[in-house]
């Protein structure tokens, strides 16, 4: 496919309780949705968005879980979580309710780096 882009979406704050999060989630779809490789990059607190059975709404906040669900949906396969990050935060991949790639914050540098846009939250 010709001008295809690969984008890169970095989240590296908490998810839940902030519309901004599900806003930035939906630019990345819809830039998969019109064909674009779309790379979303989990660090830092963003890891915490990805443990699986939150009740964010039991705090009176909005639970981002379906967004996330949904990214398959959109062909976002690319989604990666930082290994320094999850051992920081103390969150092991079985606790993460999507399919991720778990890679070394060398190795999303080096996706970073070849990435035409990057998009950050």
């Amino acid at each position: 496919m010709p001008n295809v882009k690969t984008l890169v979406f970095i989240i590296d704050k908490p998810l839940h309780g902030d519309i901004r999060a599900q806003e930035f989630l939906d630019m990345a779809m819809m830039a998969a949705a019109f064909g674009q490789r779309v790379v979303v990059v989990f660090e830092g607190s963003g890891v915490y968005g990805l443990i699986k059975e939150q009740r964010a709404d039991v705090l009176g906040l909005k639970n981002i879980t379906p967004v996330l669900s949904a990214l398959s949906v959109y062909d976002i396969h690319d989604i990666l979580v930082e290994q320094e990050s999850m051992l920081l935060k103390g969150v092991d991949e079985s606790q993460l309710g999507i399919a991720v790639s778990v890679q070394s914050r060398s190795e999303i540098k080096q996706t970073i780096d070849s990435a035409n846009h990057l998009f950050s939250f």
